[in-house]
């Protein structure tokens, strides 16, 4: 009976510490409610044509990158990334679409988001509704915790080709 006790208590003083260090439930589920929060903001910044929210999520590290749909799109740097938005937003103003916004939204379900030590990362399935036809695309973003703010590191817009599409 002894052992038993002894075998409990050292069960128990092991657990402990191995738990000692390891964040806890609910700051785990306060990053993935803020990174979730960004995402849905970046949809809606998208939507409205809102460079200033993209101009603040949007890291100012020298290596901050967007990866576009086109194979021509890619910039690097905060004022590559945040210029080319803004070209975005002016294209589709001059087309007609409400304060040359990109309306985005999401296709519910696939949202996953994770994080470890000052970085975030999310994964979404979304919709661009286009004047003539939506669009699925998927989306992905990298978060980074700068100066107390996460802020976005990486984004990239992968449309999904099928495999018979592959020139094998």
């Amino acid at each position: 009976m002894k052992k038993m006790h002894i075998l409990v208590a050292v069960t128990l003083i092991v657990g402990l510490v191995a738990t000692v260090g390891m964040p806890t439930a609910s700051l785990a589920d306060s990053v993935t409610e803020q990174i979730t929060t960004l995402v849905l903001q970046y949809y809606t910044a998208m939507t409205n044509a809102d460079l200033s929210f993209i101009d603040d999520v949007t890291s100012t590290a020298p290596d901050a990158i967007a990866i576009g749909t086109d194979p021509t799109e890619v910039f690097v740097g905060h004022e590559a990334i945040v210029t080319w938005w803004q070209g975005i937003f002016e294209f589709l103003a001059a087309l007609g679409y409400l304060d040359g916004g990109l309306p985005t939204v999401p296709n519910g379900g696939l949202l996953q988001v994770n994080h470890k030590d000052g970085i975030a990362w999310a994964a979404d399935d979304a919709t661009w509704q286009f004047a003539n036809g939506d669009m699925s695309f998927r989306l992905t973003l990298v978060f980074r915790k700068e100066q107390g703010q996460w802020r976005i590191v990486q984004q990239h817009f992968p449309i999904g080709v099928s495999n018979t599409q592959l020139p094998i």
